[in-house]
């Protein structure tokens, strides 16, 4: 990767990071979110810790995105891209399927999510397209 693209990237992993201290839902953050409930919105009762919420695998993704950029990696890039639009896709489906009293409707879901999503998608354009056959990279 260029060293423009990896401070796109670097960039791009800030802006994976702050969305989980975005609203996610109406009532809070992904810091407020079980992990649990991307087996089901039923799975998700009780009080949360932040190592256990939605947040873990955002900011995970975002600091996997980030030591790839710092490490001119694409594959750690790719990885955390993918792994930036995987949680919070699969958990508005799982919402949006469910027709439990517990699920959080589409409508409902706010910046946070769609914003990890985005930005994990955009990670990945700019991972597609930033080749540098100058400087070789980890693989």
């Amino acid at each position: 990767m260029t060293s423009f693209a990896r401070v796109i990237a670097g960039l791009l992993a800030l802006a994976i990071g702050a969305c989980a201290f975005l609203p996610w839902t109406p009532g809070g953050t992904a810091g407020d979110i079980p992990l649990r409930t991307l087996l089901g919105p039923d799975s998700g009762s009780g009080s949360v810790s932040w190592a256990l919420s939605m947040a873990l695998p955002v900011v995970v993704s975002a600091g996997i995105v980030m030591v790839g950029a710092v490490g001119n990696s694409r594959a750690l890039v790719i990885i955390g891209g993918l792994t930036a639009v995987a949680v919070p896709t699969a958990w508005i489906l799982v919402n949006a399927i469910s027709g439990s009293d517990a699920a959080i409707a589409v409508r409902a879901v706010q910046i946070g999510a769609y914003g990890a999503a985005i930005a994990g998608f955009m990670v990945l354009i700019l991972a597609a397209m930033a080749i540098d056959t100058r400087v070789p990279s980890v693989r």
